[in-house]
């Protein structure tokens, strides 16, 4: 047990109610347990963030972003990966930046430590490959770590990113209504969350995230803002 250090231990207690508790309680639980970026200290930007591609519609987000000349951090799933190696390439010569977010789509919440540190570090393996950089960003699927992860991303020297704002597009339902509102006006700071996939959601998030994210760019650039990469902004401090 103690191979995953203190946090395995002292989540314990934790991970037992988040079994229990419905989606939306086991979110906001989770992060009071695992602690992780939501935030970023910037006056100028907010972290624009992308999950669950690469996929076929990956590269028609890279030329809206071109377009509005804005870049973004894409938390990659490994199995995605395999067989787009190329769009990967083109993700970081386009000037954005990969990171991990898994390489199967399942909750920790279902998977054991040693199921978790594997998936994980297949993950980083299959995306530095593709990308030929240094992965060292993590975001876990559906937001929600488990304390292996939580700890595994320590010892792989590993910023755990979450959010501040997403689109919900993943869900039944989604509109491109739906998802402007969700988003709302950015302030400096925030961290954004869409999905250039549709590959693990209800709904068609992919379509949804398209079609939403000139006006959330536009909400960004009226705000005086610039949308970056998570990365870029970790530097000043994050809150």
């Amino acid at each position: 047990m103690r191979a995953f250090g203190g946090a395995l231990i002292s989540g314990g207690a934790a991970l037992a109610a988040l079994y229990a508790a419905p989606a939306t309680a086991r979110l906001r639980a989770g992060r009071a347990a695992f602690p992780a970026i939501t935030r970023v200290d910037s006056r100028d930007s907010v972290a624009l963030t992308f999950d669950d591609g690469p996929d076929a519609a990956t590269e028609r987000f890279l030329d809206l972003l071109e377009a509005a000349g804005a870049r973004a951090t894409f938390f990659l799933a490994g199995e995605q990966v395999v067989g787009r190696e190329e769009t990967v390439r083109e993700i970081v010569a386009r000037g954005h930046e990969v990171a991990a977010h898994c390489y199967h789509h399942r909750s920790h919440l279902l998977l054991s430590p040693r199921q978790t540190v594997d998936d994980m570090r297949r993950a980083r393996c299959v995306v530095e490959e593709a990308a030929g950089t240094r992965v060292w960003l993590f975001r876990p699927p559906y937001g929600v770590f488990n304390a292996a992860s939580w700890a595994e991303a320590g010892r792989q020297g590993w910023r755990r990113v979450l959010w501040s704002r997403r689109g919900e597009e993943w869900r039944v339902g989604a509109t491109l209504h739906s998802v402007v509102s969700e988003v709302g006006r950015p302030g400096a700071g925030d961290v954004l969350l869409l999905h250039d996939s549709s590959r693990y959601g209800s709904g068609d998030a992919a379509r949804m995230a398209l079609g939403a994210l000139p006006q959330i760019l536009d909400g960004v650039r009226d705000s005086g803002l610039k949308a970056r990469p998570v990365g870029e902004l970790l530097d000043a401090g994050w809150l």
